[in-house]
């Protein structure tokens, strides 16, 4: 009797985690892209002056703007299950950094200029992996 009771448990015993709860561990460049936007943001949203020194962008209150861009992207990224629409906003705010980088490098002198193209690299450089990334994210994502 005593084993029919346990069997007949109105409460049936649980063999998996609830939904939501995965031990998959996140994929390490999304995470380090999350924490990179943190930080980058951060730098642009409290220290813009010191930012348009070394981008040679002479627009401080736009790079304190960019610097919330990048901290919600950043937030967004590492709070997500599936950071790949947050991935690809980063995506997308890279391709207006160029935009901003070549429309300063127009209008800069020869010292500016050399910061703006060293920035530009930098930019094309954090693309391609925000773009890999997302990609990866968006064609293989994190199972349920």
């Amino acid at each position: 009797m005593i084993s029919a009771t346990l069997t007949e448990s109105r409460h049936p015993i649980k063999t998996s985690l609830p939904a939501g709860t995965d031990a998959t561990p996140p994929k390490p460049l999304a995470t380090f892209l999350g924490l990179f936007s943190l930080g980058l943001g951060l730098a642009e949203a409290l220290t813009p002056r010191g930012m348009a020194d070394t981008t040679g962008v002479r627009s401080p209150n736009l790079l304190r703007v960019y610097g919330v861009r990048e901290i919600v992207s950043g937030v967004g990224i590492l709070a997500s299950r599936d950071p790949a629409v947050w991935l690809w906003t980063r995506v997308g705010g890279d391709a207006l950094d160029l935009a901003t980088l070549a429309g300063a490098y127009r209008a800069a002198g020869d010292r500016d200029r050399h910061r703006i193209m060293a920035s530009a690299v930098a930019v094309l450089g954090v693309t391609v992996l925000d773009v890999l990334c997302a990609a990866d994210h968006t064609f293989d994502p994190v199972e349920n």
